[in-house]
C-alpha cells in the first residue's frame, strides 16, 4: 500500500517550481511513475506530494535542431520514441532499443526523462545514450544547464540533479559523416543483464574514432576507453571490425568489477560483454556505411 499523498499537476515549469517549493522538501516530480510508484509501494521512499509534469507542453515532443542535434522532451514516452519517424531517421539504434525495452505497458506509460532521472542501474537508454555522447537538459528557478550522461548518473538511483531541478530534455548530437551508433544487450528477465553501446566514425574505410559504453554489469553505465581504442584503426568491414572487437574486449573487460547475481556469475557477464561489443560495433558500422 502507498501512504496517502497530495497531487499537483502544473501546466508550466514556473508552476512546477512553485509547487515543489511549497512542499518543503517533501515533494517529488513524477511523469510516468513506473519506477517511483514501485519504490513507494515497497516503502523505500515516501513523499507527501507528487508533482505530475505530464501537463507541461514544453516537456513533450521530438525534433532535430538546426545543428542536427536530436532533442527529445523528457515527458516523451518510450512508445512515442519507438514509433517516431524522426528518431528512426536520425538515431535508428534508439528506436530499435525502445522496441525491446521492458514491455508494452511500461513503454506506453514510462518516459525517457523519468528513466534517466531514476538512474536504475539496468537502464537501456542510459547505456546507449552514453555511447552517443548525449546530454540532459535541466531547468530550475535559477536557469538551465546541460550535463553529460556520465556526469548525470552518479550511482544506483542517484544523479547530479538538484531536488528543485526538472529534467526537461535529452540532447543527442548527430553522428556526423561516416558516423554510426549501435546497441546490443542480453537479458534473462525484464531488464538487461549486460548491455553495450558503440559509436564510431569511419573515414576511407577505416574506423578513426569510437566510444564504447557498458551497462547493467556495474552500478552505473560506464565508458570503456580501452575497448574503444581497440576499435580505432580497424578496417571498416564486418570481419575485421568483429575481430578487433574480440581482441579489445579480451583485455578491456578482463578486470571489470562485475558482481554475481541472478543474471549470472561475474565471469559469464564479462564473456557476454565481449560478445555484445561485436554485435553493437557491427550495428554501428551498418549505420556508418549503409551503402558500402
Amino acid at each position: 500500500m502507498i501512504p496517502r499523498f497530495s497531487y499537483s499537476r502544473p501546466r508550466s515549469l514556473g508552476d512546477a517550481f512553485h509547487a515543489h517549493a511549497a512542499t518543503d522538501g517533501e515533494g517529488a516530480y513524477v511523469v510516468g511513475g513506473t519506477e517511483l510508484l514501485q519504490v513507494m509501494k515497497m516503502g523505500l521512499a515516501q513523499f507527501r506530494t507528487l508533482i505530475d509534469l505530464k501537463g507541461i507542453a514544453e516537456l513533450h515532443g521530438i525534433e532535430v535542431l538546426a545543428d542536427g542535434t536530436l532533442r527529445i522532451g523528457a515527458c516523451t514516452t518510450h512508445r512515442q520514441i519507438e514509433r517516431s519517424p524522426i528518431v528512426a531517421a536520425s538515431l535508428p539504434g534508439l528506436a530499435e532499443l525502445e522496441l525491446h525495452l521492458a514491455n508494452v505497458r511500461v513503454r506506453n506509460q514510462g518516459t525517457i526523462g523519468g528513466n534517466l532521472a531514476f538512474a536504475e542501474p539496468h537502464s537501456d537508454p542510459a547505456t546507449f545514450l552514453l555511447a552517443c555522447d548525449a546530454r540532459v537538459e535541466l531547468a530550475s528557478p535559477a536557469g538551465r544547464r546541460t550535463v553529460a550522461i556520465d556526469e548525470f548518473v552518479l550511482g544506483p538511483l542517484y544523479t547530479s540533479r538538484e531536488p528543485e531541478e526538472i529534467l526537461t530534455a535529452v540532447l543527442v548530437p548527430p553522428a556526423g559523416k561516416g558516423g554510426g551508433r549501435g546497441y546490443a544487450k542480453a537479458k534473462f528477465f525484464e531488464r538487461p543483464a549486460v548491455a553495450v553501446g558503440v559509436a564510431l566514425t569511419v573515414v576511407d574505410r577505416v574506423v578513426v574514432s569510437a566510444r564504447v559504453s557498458l551497462g547493467s554489469i556495474t552500478e552505473v553505465p560506464m565508458l570503456v576507453p580501452a575497448a574503444a581504442a581497440g576499435l580505432v584503426g580497424a578496417a571498416a568491414d564486418p570481419a575485421s571490425l568483429a575481430a578487433a572487437a574480440r581482441i579489445a574486449a579480451a583485455s578491456a573487460f578482463a578486470d571489470l568489477d562485475a558482481v554475481d547475481d541472478l543474471n549470472g556469475a561475474a565471469d559469464y557477464k564479462r564473456h557476454l560483454a565481449g560478445v555484445l561489443i561485436q554485435q553493437a560495433a557491427l550495428a554501428a558500422l551498418t549505420e556508418a556505411t549503409p551503402h558500402a
